[in-house]
């Protein structure tokens, strides 16, 4: 009798049961069909193509868009038994020739996009009995994605050269346009859909204005001594400025642009997958192929392009379930620069789509709305609950006052300066600044001088950026961004349409507790789960391996709660197959045995 998904689940990779839609994408895909997985990070995407090619005959290809991306999955299937390899550009052509000419040995051949520009490798991939093409992170495909890959275009080819191969396709960013867009480049056969919700509701997501960044990261920081997260700057600069600034606080961090050299960009990744530093500030650059489970915090300096990379990259915190944080800091400046980037892509039509895709994610950071509800509708998905209490404003939610008055003042002062000053001189003016140039240019002078000194200047520029937000101001593109007035400036000016702000500028969640849905909640010691992970360490690095490859947090946490004393308990947790129970199954049992004789003791 052949062995039912559920057990070859467990056989294969330790997990009890499916998570939500996994079990319908891998009966999609071993009935042959067309299949697109739209699933949030942390969802289980790479099991859902993993098992079919396991127990399915033939060598499944997937083609992944990072060396590291691919690296890491290998060793991961790798350590737990099961055949896997990779084609790459860290390869040479003998490496190469010898993996495709024994590649029926491997259920699993990772490749680049860029091999499918090879006339040679496509021969090569004809000679062996294909049983499935995966294509990761699949939204590089199209042009209307936050991450366009051209080289991602030759895959259209596939239905062309093996129509009768049934292809899958998944991504955790995807758009009602991204998502068709996904089945026209790849030529899909009526595909089967599977979307499950874009939430990811044990993150909390914070958004707040700039005010002293250093200041605002480390009060994050502190919440999560030891453990792991990702800080993202928007230059080298600011990376360099962050990571110098908190060693000096006596952070294990550490940095990743591509300033640095390949050599230092690897060991700074490799430090932080192996949890030799705990923080790691980066660019853009770093993310894409990383696999870490355990981070708990990522937190933005500067405001994303666009929504897509915003909810990527936070997902890369708490992809094993566990609560984690989201802040990002935002300022007008992150607006203007990433407008002013725009400039460079030459048509028209996709340069306004992302105009707005920019406009879209700072209307994200001004709103005083739940996060979910304006995130999730992003993605085309309905958030029904009225309090999701894993973001700020649900937390904490902003009282409203009438700023039509001070709305009247900032747009005055704005028409009386001939609109031809920044944002900074402009608040100058309304604080009653005494600066050299303001007094040069007789601007202490005008009658809204100093009509908001009552006010600090941070509360001034929140009202700026809400004008700016709800369309009735803007800010020029050029070299020396200036504030104008709109067409809607009237309405408050001559109109004295009324116009609310929030009261509360800057705010926090009352605690950590309050603030965050525990997604783990049995009862287990705290001094066994740190000596789990002290000896996962050692194994890991015993291996050469990351810790996570041989556990993630949460088998370790239920070991610490359930304390098992036998071969079959060990393998009844989750997260623990057969393999795992031979390679350690004894060290782990006896770790567990010594504490709890400790314990009595």
């Amino acid at each position: 009798m052949s062995m039912s998904l559920e057990d070859s689940l467990k056989k294969y990779f330790g997990f009890n049961s499916f998570r939500p839609f996994q079990k319908d994408i891998v009966s999609s895909l071993m009935a042959g069909h067309d299949t697109v997985g739209i699933l949030p990070t942390g969802a289980g995407k790479s099991l859902c193509y993993q098992l079919p090619a396991i127990i399915s005959k033939g060598v499944c290809v997937v083609i992944s868009p990072l060396i590291a991306l691919m690296q890491d999955q290998v060793m991961a299937l790798q350590k737990q038994g099961i055949n896997a390899t990779f084609v790459n550009s860290s390869q040479d052509a003998f490496e190469v020739d010898y993996i495709m000419y024994n590649v029926t040995e491997f259920p699993l051949l990772y490749i680049a996009p860029e091999r499918f520009g090879n006339d040679r490798f496509f021969q090569q991939l004809q000679k062996i009995p294909v049983s499935y093409f995966i294509i990761d992170e699949a939204h590089c495909i199209s042009q209307w994605g936050h991450s366009f890959r051209p080289n991602y275009r030759q895959l259209r080819l596939l239905k062309d050269y093996f129509p009768d191969v049934p292809i899958g396709a998944f991504t955790a960013t995807a758009t009602p346009d991204v998502k068709q867009d996904i089945i026209d480049q790849l030529n899909l056969n009526q595909p089967t859909v599977v979307t499950s919700s874009f939430d990811r509701p044990n993150l909390l997501i914070k958004i707040n204005e700039k005010q002293n960044g250093i200041k605002q990261i480390e009060e994050c920081i502190k919440r999560y001594p030891n453990e792991s997260g990702i800080i993202y700057a928007a230059t080298r600069k600011e990376v360099d400025t962050i990571c110098e600034k908190l060693g000096k606080s006596n952070y294990k961090v550490d940095k990743y642009h591509a300033g640095l050299s390949d050599d230092y960009r690897q060991k700074s990744q490799t430090k932080f997958i192996n949890d030799d530093v705990d923080i790691l500030v980066a660019t853009v650059a770093f993310g894409m192929g990383i696999n870490k489970p355990d981070v708990r915090f990522v937190i933005h300096l500067n405001m994303p392009k666009n929504m897509e990379q915003y909810y990527q990259e936070i997902g890369r915190a708490g992809r094993d379930g566990l609560p984690s944080e989201c802040v990002l800091l935002y300022s007008i400046r992150d607006l203007i620069l990433q407008k002013r980037m725009l400039n460079d892509i030459e048509s028209k039509t996709i340069q306004s789509a992302m105009r707005r895709k920019t406009e879209q994610m700072f209307a994200l950071c001004d709103s005083v709305a739940c996060r979910r509800v304006e995130l999730l509708s992003y993605f085309g998905e309905t958030y029904t609950p009225s309090n999701c209490s894993q973001c700020d404003n649900c937390i904490s939610p902003s009282k409203m006052i009438d700023g039509t008055i001070i709305s009247q003042k900032i747009l005055s002062a704005v028409y009386r300066l001939h609109q031809r000053f920044g944002i900074n001189y402009v608040i100058d003016v309304l604080h009653g600044s005494k600066n050299k140039m303001l007094l040069r240019n007789r601007h202490n002078q005008l009658s809204t001088y100093g009509i908001l000194k009552e006010l600090p200047s941070v509360a001034i520029r929140h009202y700026i950026f809400a004008l700016i937000n709800q369309g009735y101001l803007t800010v020029s593109e050029g070299d020396y961004p200036l504030l104008k007035l709109t067409h809607k400036s009237r309405d408050i000016l001559f109109d004295k349409q009324n116009i609310q702000f929030k009261d509360q500028v800057f705010k926090e969640p009352k605690s950590k507790k309050s603030a965050v849905k525990m997604a783990f909640t049995m009862d287990y010691s705290h001094d066994l789960l740190t000596k789990l992970k002290a000896l996962r360490k050692d194994i890991a690095n015993e291996a050469g391996v990351p810790p996570y490859i041989i556990f993630h947090d949460k088998p370790l946490i239920e070991m610490a709660a359930k304390c098992p004393k036998t071969d079959d308990e060990f393998l009844d947790i989750n997260g623990v197959g057969p393999q795992k129970l031979t390679l350690y199954g004894v060290p782990f049992l006896r770790c567990i045995k010594e504490h709890q004789s400790m314990t009595v003791s």
